[in-house]
This record gives C-alpha cells, sequence and structure tokens, in this order.
C-alpha cells in the first residue's frame, strides 16, 4: 500500500482548483475532503451548528473514512485534498504518520474576506490555521523533516513553477497540461450548499485561469470580526510561511 498523497489546508485557500489539477492528471484517484463528510455528515459528527439537516451516515465515521482511502491505497495512488480543522482531535503521531502530508497557505488578508464573504459568521476555529500549524509541527516531529509546503499567491502569480516545484518535491511527474481543463459541472466537489463554495470552479479553465482573483470583497480593517481573525492567524500564518517551497 502506497502513503496516501494529502494535501492539508484551510477554507479559501485555492486547495480545490489544486484538487481539479489533480484529477486532471489522471494517475491518481482523488478524494474531496474525505474526513469533511466525517465532520459533518457522520454519526461521529463534531459540527452540529453548521448543516444541522446534513444526511448521516456511518459509513462516514472517522475510522471507516480512513479505512476506505487505506482500502483504495492498496490498488492506487490515492490524493486527498482536506482540511486539520476537521480532524483536529485525531492530529496524533498515529494519525498523522500514516500520510504523505503536504500543505497549502494564503495570506489570512484574503482568505478571511473570502470566507467571511460566505459564512459572515465564522469563528476563530473555523478560520483552521491553529489545526493546520499544529498538524504541520506533528508532521516535522514524525518525519523529521520540514514537510513540503506551498502558498496561494504563488499558485495564482507562478502555476506552472509552482505545480513543478511541488511534484518534483513529492516525487511525482509534472504533467504540464493537467493546469488546464475545459469548463464543467463538478458534483465530486459539491458536498455542502449546493456547491455554492465553489461555483467559480464550474466556469474555471484552470489554475492559469485567473478571474476569480478580481473578486473584491473589501478588506479585513472593514469590521472588527475580520480584525480580530486576522491577528489571531497571522502569527500561525507567518510561522508556516517560513517554510514555504521558494519558487524560482
Amino acid at each position: 500500500m502506497s502513503k496516501i498523497l494529502a494535501l492539508w489546508s484551510t477554507f479559501r485557500a485555492v486547495s480545490t482548483a489544486f484538487e481539479c489539477m489533480m484529477r486532471e492528471r489522471g494517475d491518481f484517484v482523488v478524494f474531496h475532503e474525505p474526513f469533511g463528510l466525517s465532520f459533518y455528515n457522520s454519526e461521529e459528527r463534531r459540527n452540529t451548528n453548521r448543516y444541522p439537516d446534513a444526511e448521516i451516515k456511518a459509513e462516514n465515521n472517522y475510522q471507516a473514512t480512513k479505512q476506505k482511502l487505506q482500502e483504495e491505497a492498496k490498488q492506487h495512488q490515492v490524493f486527498i485534498k482536506d482540511m486539520p480543522y476537521y480532524i483536529s482531535h485525531l492530529i496524533k503521531p498515529e494519525f498523522v504518520a500514516e500520510f504523505e502530508n503536504t500543505f497549502l497557505i494564503r495570506d489570512p488578508a484574503k482568505m478571511l474576506l473570502s470566507l467571511h464573504y460566505r459564512w459572515p459568521d465564522f469563528t476563530l476555529e473555523e478560520t483552521g490555521y491553529e489545526s493546520l500549524y499544529r498538524y504541520f509541527m506533528m508532521a516535522i516531529d514524525i518525519s523529521g523533516k520540514i514537510p513540503v509546503l506551498i502558498d496561494a499567491h504563488d499558485i495564482l502569480n507562478n502555476p506552472d513553477l509552482t505545480i513543478k516545484a511541488y511534484c518534483n518535491a513529492v516525487g511525482i511527474p509534472f504533467i504540464p497540461e493537467a493546469l488546464s481543463w475545459e469548463p464543467k459541472s463538478r458534483p465530486e466537489i459539491n458536498q455542502w450548499e449546493n456547491g455554492l463554495w465553489h461555483s467559480s470552479l464550474s466556469t474555471s479553465t484552470g489554475l492559469r485561469d485567473r478571474k476569480h482573483k478580481e473578486i473584491y470583497y473589501g478588506t479585513v480593517e472593514d469590521n472588527d470580526h475580520l480584525k480580530q481573525a486576522y491577528e489571531y492567524c497571522l502569527p500561525y500564518y507567518q510561522k508556516l510561511y517560513e517554510h514555504r517551497l521558494r519558487i524560482k
């Protein structure tokens, strides 16, 4: 069984666009936020405030989800895009060691504005930066080396070199054709709110498509909630940013 290649991120960090690129490659079986289903849609759900009417299924329980991924990894290369926020209680050596852990971060000044647009009542915990940082540090403790970490700014501004650097770092071929795709419906990523979280991806043509950068949500100075969240997230982001892959 191959280790499962995991990209851990926060909300609104261009991670789903990265996931689409991994699907375009064709050499991985890709899972979209499988532990998100455990978090919201399982008998063990840990958040009952969001999606209170979510369909509850035992097959989404945490252990069942992990076993499903492991079974798939016996036959195929597996990639997951997910969030440490969903598995905060599982950030322990025995869990973290089962994955080939990589990370994606984004400047909280931009990430928070996008999150606020969808969830104006988001909590500090939901920003995800504390759990992301804690997972990153656990991955260092286990492996004894700095995990692969990329920044969303580099993906948006230099997608080819950033993805190539990522592929080289994790030891998989760089497939430049995977950075482009045809606009299409993506039911595989529309788990919640009828796909509103990722509506722009249905018209996207790839990681080289920067139209979504034109969306203006204001600034974090616009209200006290955003300012408080920014002050909370920024130290975690800055510490993680020091370890990013340098894109040349």
